[in-house]
């Protein structure tokens, strides 16, 4: 993803700031800086070069059988090989968009899995504590309607999986279950069989979080 360094005056202070954003253009650069306080002056926003891959990596890739585009960089290689050691599947463009709702930085060659984790360690902080909720709820929701792609509700940001969420804020219980799950276990929850015969391990639906959370969703699925 780009890297743009911007250049601009504090918006309270008054004083020269200089800040480096890493987001998919130029226009998210400025609007980010002026999250930031950051008044940005005029022709001061340069996209930064990318580093690229180290030897070390392009030797471990080739040994891995990763065939690597010229233009390739760092994250990008570190992506491939993750995908491959890790056994994870390419990210989807639809969990892609998850990862830009959050403002979360990622490559084209994200694994699934690590997308996952990125975006539920972004999600701990204490600022995003509903956005967390919802997150876990629209997995938990996702898994109830076995992943459908015509499932009505498409996204964390649905008025259900929001009022939920609001619902449990204050449930210390529910938080605190949430909070012990991986974020590569919100992928799938329980156990599920590949269609090569191997059973894998999804995160657990015994938690209190998931029981609490499956409920109010089943309630809240009757009425629609």
């Amino acid at each position: 993803m780009p890297r743009f360094e911007v250049v601009g005056i504090g918006r309270e202070t008054g004083r020269r700031r200089k800040k480096v954003y890493t987001v998919y253009n130029q226009e998210a650069a400025i609007l980010a800086a002026s999250a930031d306080g950051i008044i940005v002056e005029m022709g001061k926003i340069i996209q930064l070069p990318v580093a690229p891959p180290t030897e070390s990596q392009l030797s471990y890739a080739k040994d891995i059988g990763i065939a690597v585009s010229d233009n390739a960089t760092w994250e990008d290689v570190r992506d491939m090989i993750s995908c491959c050691v890790d056994h994870d599947k390419p990210a989807t463009e639809r969990h892609k968009s998850f990862a830009q709702m959050y403002g979360i930085e990622y490559t084209e060659y994200v694994g699934k899995k690590r997308l996952f984790a990125m975006i539920f360690a972004a999600l701990q902080d204490p600022s995003q504590i509903i956005d967390m909720i919802s997150w876990f709820v629209y997995r938990v929701y996702r898994e109830l309607v076995n992943g459908a792609d015509n499932a009505p509700i498409k996204d964390p940001e649905n008025p259900i999986i929001k009022e939920i969420a609001q619902n449990l804020v204050n449930d210390s219980s529910v938080v605190k279950s949430i909070k012990k799950y991986r974020g590569s276990e919100l992928i799938w929850f329980g156990e599920w069989t590949a269609p090569d015969g191997r059973l894998y391990n999804g995160g657990s639906n015994k938690t209190t979080a998931y029981k609490r959370v499956s409920s109010l969703l089943r309630e809240k699925l009757k009425k629609q």
